[in-house]
């Protein structure tokens, strides 16, 4: 009897992270899924000059980033093949962290939700919402309503995720498209 109420407890320290918030897909596994295929992996950071801080506040009244990372995946001879970067977003309830991918071109390829505090805004973790946002453009507005689909429930959760593509593809268009 002492051993299944030690097993229960061990099950229920590791799934309470997902059942109750907290971090969904560590960064090195969301990593690992989006650029295993390149031969090459490699990170660049870029530090926000003040004119920038100017331009991402107007589209992202939440925003509070000094730098943004990137992380891509290259070919053999060093071609970019993807880019992806991770957000911190303040969601109604708590921060959130997200994954934002981008095909060279530009393109969005991939939205994960890394972690969340939102009890609410569970919803917008799951692939039914995530999904719209891929083979959208970093020049799209991003702006539940309009070419955003929120969640009946969730809508901060919902505009959380949005602002965090609007940042995303803000640092995409200043910093990796000026680069190819």
């Amino acid at each position: 009897m002492k051993s299944r109420a030690i097993i229960l407890l061990l099950l229920m320290i590791t799934l309470a992270p997902k059942l109750f918030g907290g971090e969904l897909v560590s960064l090195k596994d969301f990593l690992k899924k989006e650029l295993a295929p390149s031969a090459k992996m490699t990170k660049e950071v870029f530090q926000l000059k003040p004119e920038h801080r100017t331009v991402l506040k107007s589209i992202a009244s939440h925003a509070e980033e000094d730098a943004f990372s990137f992380f891509y995946g290259k070919s053999a001879a060093g071609a970019l093949e993807k880019a992806c970067t991770v957000v911190p977003q303040q969601g109604k309830e708590g921060p959130m962290t997200i994954g934002i991918c981008f095909e060279p071109s530009g393109l969005v390829t991939s939205v994960t939700i890394l972690s969340s505090e939102e009890e609410r805004g569970k919803k917008v973790a799951e692939e039914s919402f995530l999904k719209q946002f891929k083979g959208k453009k970093m020049s799209d507005a991003f702006q539940v309503g309009s070419d955003v689909d929120g969640v009946s429930g969730a809508t901060w959760s919902s505009k959380a995720v949005a602002e965090a593509l609007r940042k995303s593809s803000f640092a995409f268009k200043t910093f990796v498209e000026v680069k190819k």
